[in-house]
């Protein structure tokens, strides 16, 4: 995208043109340099719109409570951003973009916007590119952006470095509480849900669930809030948004996580390190036999000292 291009695009999508918004995040996908090009467009618009991170293992019904939780802000009048992080099939290695099917009853509400992407095949839930469409759709005027992060079952804590309130979505019956004990989720999210209420095993999912907060609730001082729900229960869904909204009142600040800037420098730098090393002629010796350790070290050195340069 040339600069001028560029500029226009940038400021039809302050103007909240939902096509300029459209237009950016494509040139974000397909752009070599994308990190740059987001830090282009922060240098001349704030984010100022709350990010809801929606996590869990597959079958959790992530998809299904984000819809529902979009219809109870609709009610509101709230113009809503989604971004569905859906994994990459194994077999063709396309992403499965299932949750944009189970949103579609939306799609023709000028007032959502949808995005879908696959995760690139990245354990941390989220890939480096829908990071930063998530990073994009942040200086748009919505009122609030859920992004649903792919459920691996490996590691979800990259929702946490974007966004201002994650959820951790759990179903009765598949061993989800005992997962999210040994990954260490509880340290990092705002809210439990206990998702499929409906369902018999849920009060033992919630008590083992509640248990272990109450555990580590006395350790740390970090609150977390655990809460039943299923897709069609309006009334505790819509005491969740408002336990949501109340939480992102009181936290004050929006968008001012460090470990989004922290984010941010390392991808630079990850990309600059990878420019040096296609430019080094040293790196097609690494499969030569004889390449041993003080080879890789000097390498290693060379490109530090280039950076500082």
């Amino acid at each position: 995208m040339k600069s001028m291009e560029l500029q226009e695009t940038i400021e039809n999508l302050k103007a909240g043109d939902r096509l300029a918004l459209s237009k950016f995040l494509t040139n974000v996908e397909t752009n070599d340099n994308p990190v740059e090009l987001v830090l282009k467009l922060y240098n001349t618009v704030e984010p100022t719109t709350p990010i809801i991170g929606v996590t869990g293992l597959p079958g959790a019904g992530k998809s299904s409570l984000i819809n529902s939780f979009i219809k109870i802000l609709r009610m509101k009048e709230k113009k809503i951003g989604v971004i569905a992080v859906d994994p990459i099939s194994l077999i063709s290695g396309g992403s499965i973009l299932g949750d944009r099917t189970r949103m579609e009853q939306h799609s023709s509400d000028d007032k959502v916007f949808i995005r879908s992407l696959s995760s690139d095949g990245e354990l941390g839930g989220l890939s480096r590119k829908s990071f930063l469409l998530s990073l994009v759709m942040a200086t748009f005027d919505f009122d609030f952006i859920f992004v649903e992060t792919v459920g691996t079952g490996q590691s979800e804590s990259d929702i946490t470095k974007l966004a201002d309130f994650s959820i951790l979505t759990l179903a009765p019956g598949l061993g989800d509480s005992i997962q999210a004990m040994k990954g260490g989720i509880l340290e990092i999210v705002d809210l439990i849900l206990v998702n499929k209420s409906d369902k018999p095993e849920s009060s033992q999912t919630f008590n083992q669930i509640k248990s272990a907060l109450d555990t580590a609730q006395s350790l740390d001082s970090k609150s977390i809030q655990i809460m039943t729900t299923n897709e069609k229960d309006h009334i505790q869904n819509s005491k969740i948004i408002n336990y949501v909204e109340n939480f992102l009142e009181k936290r004050g600040q929006i968008f001012q996580k460090k470990e989004t800037s922290v984010w941010f420098v390392r991808q630079i730098l990850y990309e600059k390190i990878n420019e040096r090393l296609s430019n080094e002629k040293i790196v097609g010796k690494l499969n030569e036999r004889g390449f041993g350790e003080k080879d890789i070290s000097d390498l290693v050195n060379r490109i530090i000292v280039d950076l500082k340069k």
